[in-house]
């Protein structure tokens, strides 16, 4: 299973449009509220995207002949198993990131130029496979995983801080080829279903879904 680099590319668009729309309403009282992320305010949680982002940058550079052996699918299916030990290092390291700007609004002078920055590669990407993390993927599958990445982290910042949810249809087909389609309680909508598919919330067995 695979996602056309067209409608990657538009999913793409229309969530980093909503994110950097949240991102320009953004005081540093702001950032410095509750977040969905165990031990993370909302800044620390942008300081964790923002690398994510640059890392994504260096996932262009990366074009490769070589057969793809991931897909959109398989990226999260095919994570280990989370280390607890690793996981207060990263609670830790973001905290500290966010953390080293004189206010906290600083962050965003870094992050809205690299968020400008992808969406430019992903607007003039053409077909083809990226090596990224030890993986190849065709480029739709590779921004496929980042558009669920942004969504699931801004998802992250709206507990105390105003804003109209993100466009969920990629991050919710996602969790329907990982768990498959109709096999969720009847009652969630999509922002629970995301929420739960990512650990955000309980679930019953068998989620979170994401890595």
């Amino acid at each position: 299973m695979t996602i056309a680099l067209r409608e990657a590319r538009d999913a793409f668009e229309t969530v980093a449009a909503d994110l950097s729309a949240f991102l320009d309403a953004r005081t540093d009282e702001d950032l410095l509220a509750r977040s969905r992320c165990r031990g993370w305010v909302v800044a620390d949680v942008l300081a964790h995207l923002h690398l994510g982002l640059s890392e994504m940058i260096t996932g262009f550079a990366y074009r490769v002949d070589a057969p793809p052996d991931t897909d959109f699918l398989t990226y999260w299916s095919g994570y280990p198993e989370p280390d607890p030990d690793a996981a207060v290092g990263q609670i830790r390291f973001a905290r500290l990131l966010a953390s080293a700007y004189g206010r906290p609004t600083g962050l965003l002078d870094h992050f809205r130029p690299t968020l400008e920055a992808v969406r430019r590669f992903v607007a003039q990407a053409d077909d083809g496979c990226v090596r990224f993390q030890g993986h190849v993927l065709p480029l739709g599958d590779f921004v496929a995983t980042w558009v669920v990445e942004i969504v699931v982290h801004h998802l992250d910042v709206l507990v105390e801080l105003p804003g109209p949810t993100p466009d969920l249809t990629l991050a919710v087909r996602t969790l329907d080829g990982l768990r498959g389609e109709g096999d969720r309680p009847a009652d969630w909508d999509d922002v629970t279903y995301v929420l739960a598919g990512s650990g955000r919330i309980p679930g019953p067995k068998g989620y979170p879904l994401l890595g």
